[in-house]
């Protein structure tokens, strides 16, 4: 697990924007919080990602004008703390597959 820091100005849309880039790859956020500074607004959010992803999210973020600065990290025990109980919290279920594609096109 890896953890962000990232600082940026509250604009309209800023912290969906930051949030968007994590959602677009599917990877889960069992930790958020959001929090006022005194030179800007700062989210940390803790990520199961890998050093490709790191990557990625980074430069994604960067590319967002509002944003100040980003930095990744080990996560505290404190965080770890919180989302222990994260993989038995209930998660919505599963879409149902369709078993055969071409019985679902053809209805």
């Amino acid at each position: 697990m890896h953890v962000f820091h990232i600082h940026y100005h509250n604009t309209q849309g800023t912290l969906m924007r930051i949030l968007n880039a994590i959602s677009r790859r599917g990877v889960e956020m069992p930790y958020v919080q959001a929090i006022s500074i005194p030179t800007g607004h700062r989210v940390t959010v803790l990520l199961e990602v890998n050093v490709k992803q790191i990557g990625q999210l980074s430069r994604d973020w960067h590319a967002i004008v509002d944003v100040m600065d980003v930095r990744a990290g080990a996560p505290t025990a404190e965080m770890l703390e919180l989302t222990a109980d994260w993989a038995a919290a209930p998660h919505p279920p599963a879409s149902a597959g369709v078993a055969d594609p071409t019985r679902a096109a053809r209805a």
